[in-house]
């Protein structure tokens, strides 16, 4: 029999990035993430209570810049695919270290829009410059539980910052505020350091046998992959937000349970995203997890708006956690098959610009997802309203998640006939 010690220490290789370049974007989301993770609790506060911005300010003004920074995820990540992805998104990073550090200085709204929309422009195009990093550093299989595992050190980057935005919360000054200011922007310049390590890929430059430009605005299969995808990732906003107002509102849970599931959802991403990623290397089985994924959610959801049929307090809970763990393995197969197909029915040479459009699915989802999940989970009445809601919303993530195995076919058709006719491009090393 293997020993139980050597089975135990290959599962744990089994999550760690493996060395090299692969173990430099881990380290470098780790850091970048645990900055973020930080910042993004004391944010609100320090806005408002130091800076001195009204609520509704720091919501228009938050609003103005995502939406902006949405229009920097293609031509950036055109940029990365002429010029070398890594040194784009190095300075990306550098690019939101100045504009972190730069709300320190602000005490006005226009100010605060200004600053906000330059820190979206620079964290929108570095995701995409990002995304055409990973894409060089290998392919298929390689390539996709390279990006769960990025997803794991995420979490646990934004899970380490979290927790020490504990001590700033209980100080609540502006000293303290700024601290963590400074320090969120110090951790976008050392996430830019290990990319050092991590070897420049080859540039297609601007010959005349470059890809064309805005050729990704011309993919229609991509494009429709793309909505499919953004459309079934509605689920992340389902957790940050529909989630914690229905427990709070609509169920007999008590209010710790609000934090309970989410840690739990954190914690099983963290364990799982890779052995979930296993096989979405390839176009028909990425296709088919994102199809799986649409019903495993629905029946999550269902679970969960059953909470609002019971008095007792157990029992909420348990239909809690059964809920979360099947929304958490929708998300988890949702995530990888979409992955994979960002990758896969990209054409080499453009990960830039198609990951950076890629983006705008989900970008596009998490902008209209707040009103959405409101009006259609949180909705007032009886409490058949929200149950029906979340049946509803359930009903259209699975409708889009099973289109996305047919839709998939025809972009990788478009795909193959596009590398057929089109001559590969002449490299020159960046």
């Amino acid at each position: 029999m293997p020993d139980a010690k050597a089975v135990r220490g290959g599962r744990i290789r089994a999550l760690l990035p493996a060395p090299g370049a692969p173990r430099a974007l881990a380290l470098s989301t780790l850091v970048g993430q645990t900055g973020s993770g930080l910042f993004l609790p004391v944010s609100a506060l320090f806005f408002t209570r130091s800076v001195g911005l009204a609520p509704t300010e720091v919501g228009v003004g938050l609003a103005v810049a995502g939406l902006t920074g949405l229009a920097a995820a293609v031509p950036i990540g055109r940029i990365a695919d002429r010029f070398g992805p890594r040194g784009t998104y190095a300075v990306t990073l550098l690019g939101q270290a100045a504009a972190t550090a730069a709300f320190s200085l602000v005490h006005s709204l226009w100010a605060f829009v200004l600053v906000s929309t330059v820190a979206a422009l620079a964290q929108r195009g570095g995701n995409a410059a990002r995304g055409a990093v990973i894409g060089n550093v290998g392919t298929g299989e390689e390539r996709v539980r390279l990006r769960a595992v990025l997803k794991s050190v995420t979490n646990i980057g934004l899970s380490l910052g979290t927790a020490l935005a504990a001590l700033a919360l209980s100080a609540d000054s502006r000293s303290a505020y700024l601290a963590v200011v400074f320090v969120n922007a110090a951790s976008y310049v050392c996430a830019a350091l290990p990319l050092l390590r991590v070897p420049p890929a080859e540039a297609v430059g601007g010959g005349p046998s470059a890809p064309p430009r805005r050729a990704v605005l011309r993919d229609r299969p991509y494009t429709l992959v793309t909505v499919l995808c953004g459309i079934t990732s509605i689920h992340y906003d389902v957790l940050s937000l529909a989630l914690p107002l229905w427990i709070a509102g609509h169920s007999s849970a008590p209010q710790w349970s609000i934090s309970a599931v989410i840690m739990a959802n954190t914690v099983l991403v963290v364990l799982l995203q890779v052995p979930f990623s296993r096989g979405t290397g390839v176009v028909p089985t990425a296709a088919a997890a994102v199809r799986r994924s649409g019903w495993v959610l629905w029946a999550g959801w269902a679970v969960i708006a059953c909470t609002a049929f019971t008095g007792s307090a157990p029992v909420s809970v348990l239909l809690l956690v059964a809920g979360m763990v099947l929304h958490t393995a929708g998300e988890l197969w949702q995530s990888a098959g979409s992955y994979g197909l960002s990758y896969e029915l990209a054409p080499a040479g453009s990960h830039g610009e198609y990951q950076g459009f890629f983006s705008l699915g989900r970008g596009a989802t998490a902008a209209l997802a707040p009103m959405v999940v409101t009006t259609v989970c949180l909705a007032d009445g009886p409490d058949w309203r929200p149950v029906s809601g979340w049946l509803l919303l359930g009903l259209v993530v699975a409708a889009a998640s099973a289109a996305v195995p047919p839709a998939a076919r025809r972009a990788e058709r478009a795909a193959a006939a596009h590398l057929i006719s089109t001559p590969l491009p002449v490299r020159e090393t960046a």
